[in-house]
């Protein structure tokens, strides 16, 4: 029984436990979709926010220019009316008339609607024969008999048995009549154009801000395995087209960095695999019978020395060339005497087992500003190329010499030369002009490449002219000291 009841709180235990982590679960997701509906309302359309805009700056200038219309007819009329009786009303204010004579005059007045009024308020003279049927509204008067609107203002004017009140009457149903078709007009105008230029204007925009949409579709499809996407821009004609040209040149450095950088790997890999298959192989070898055999062991002390080395200044030279792409090579720069570097590289060349003859030509006094140690890494690069590829009984010049604020570094030689289709490559990492040759005598294709980093790094340049069977010649040129 307690195993029992053990089994079942265990169990329960369990489902509780289970219950727990999916309303944890349930609850994260919520607070997720929260958030995101949170980041979505905080977001609006480009295109229907320049939609709106140009809405919201037509209807401005719209409503502006109907009340402008509407004030202009209302002051038009305002002004004939007030021109085509103020004699009348000159008149009737005047003092010529006696009170009989006014009622008189006013009743006999066809072209102005007045009515006169005692201080009783009264009507005791009217142009106006259906002023009976008037209902009056402050200024506004409606005859609802005749269908017409008036408006009208009160002049007081004293006589000797009183004050009077004279009314003018202005037909304004003509007026109302042509504000209301009016104003209909423009609202039905102004609707129909919201519309036009709401649709309209919605349909332009996105499809000039189409090569935007283009642009988030394919850079949230852009991965490793399709770098080579890259906008349209056949159908486009505007400022975008700039934009998305600037996309494309962006797609095209970042997918030829990648295929350098996949090209780097696999060449940096390819080199490592043959000293680690020949320290693998003499491994095994030793394994076998290096124990017994004193020969066989020194042979292949010796080869896995040999090749360990070979990597380290492999390894050394990647290190290098990754210093520099993440632009962490340092270079402590300092005065550099430039003939002085020569000519201990004449004398450390000459101290080299090599059959070919060294001659060299170096200007004294020569200052440059600079990483000493740098520069004699990359100039001792040209000079074992040189030592590399020119036979025997070759020649290997060594020159320096001043050239409109450079003092230029030559290697030449009378070695085997360069094809003239390779000369834009011998730069490249890992580029051989003859890759099996370049195995033989240990080259990696990595040395020019560094030789060049260090070079542009001093604000440097260099000149390759080269002809095969003839030889090559390196022009460095170093930046002077000013």
């Amino acid at each position: 029984m307690r195993t029992m009841n053990n089994k079942n709180s265990s169990g329960t235990e369990s489902r509780k436990t289970d219950a727990r982590k999916k309303n944890g679960i349930k609850a994260v997701k919520i607070e997720r979709s929260k958030e995101s509906r949170r980041k979505f309302k905080g977001r609006s359309s480009i295109v229907a926010r320049i939609s709106s805009f140009y809405v919201n700056m037509f209807a401005t200038w719209f409503l502006v220019s109907l009340a402008f219309i509407l004030f202009f007819i209302v002051g038009f009329n305002v002004l004939r009316a007030d021109y085509e009786t103020r004699p009348y009303v000159d008149e009737l204010k005047s003092d010529k008339y006696s009170t009989e004579e006014l009622r008189d005059y006013i009743n006999r007045l066809e072209a102005v609607k007045v009515t006169l009024r005692d201080y009783n308020n009264t009507i005791i003279a009217s142009s106006l024969p259906e002023y009976y049927d008037l209902d009056h509204y402050g200024f506004i008067s409606v005859d609802a008999a005749n269908r017409r609107v008036y408006f009208s203002y009160p002049i007081e004017i004293f006589k000797d048995d009183g004050i009077y009140r004279i009314n003018i009457f202005y037909n304004i149903t003509f007026l109302i009549a042509e504000l209301l078709v009016t104003g209909a007009v423009l609202i039905f105008l102004f609707i129909i154009s919201v519309l036009v230029i709401y649709i309209r204007g919605s349909y332009l925009t996105r499809k000039a801000f189409a090569v935007i949409d283009e642009l988030i579709m394919k850079a949230n499809n852009i991965s490793s395995q399709n770098l080579n996407l890259r906008l349209n821009v056949s159908e486009s004609s505007d400022e975008l087209v700039e934009f998305a040209l600037t996309f494309n040149r962006m797609m095209d450095r970042i997918e030829n960095a990648y295929q350098k950088q996949n090209q780097f790997v696999s060449d940096a890999s390819h080199e490592l695999r043959t000293p680690i298959a020949i320290i693998q192989g003499y491994a095994r070898m030793l394994e076998r019978w290096g124990k017994d055999d004193k020969e066989i062991l020194q042979e292949a002390i010796t080869a896995i020395n040999k090749e360990a080395k070979a990597m380290q200044d492999l390894v050394e030279k990647l290190l290098f060339i990754a210093r520099n792409d993440k632009d962490t090579l340092v270079l402590v720069k300092e005065k550099v005497n430039m003939s002085e570097l020569m000519n201990e590289l004449v004398r450390d060349t000459h101290m080299l087992d090599t059959r070919q003859e060294i001659t060299s030509h170096i200007e004294p006094g020569i200052f440059v500003t600079g990483d000493r140690d740098r520069i004699k890494q990359a100039l001792r690069i040209f000079v074992d190329n040189a030592i590399k590829y020119t036979p025997p009984d070759g020649k290997i010049t060594l020159r320096l010499y001043r050239e409109e604020g450079y003092a230029v570094s030559v290697v030449k030689d009378t070695g085997m030369g360069i094809p003239e289709d390779a000369l834009p490559k011998i730069f490249d990492r890992f580029y051989r002009v003859d890759d099996a040759r370049d195995r033989e005598k240990g080259g990696s294709g990595l040395g020019l490449a560094i030789a060049r980093i260090i070079v542009l790094r001093h604000g440097g340049r260099i000149k390759v002219a080269s002809k095969p069977g003839k030889g090559s010649r390196f022009s460095i040129y170093w930046p002077m000291e000013v």
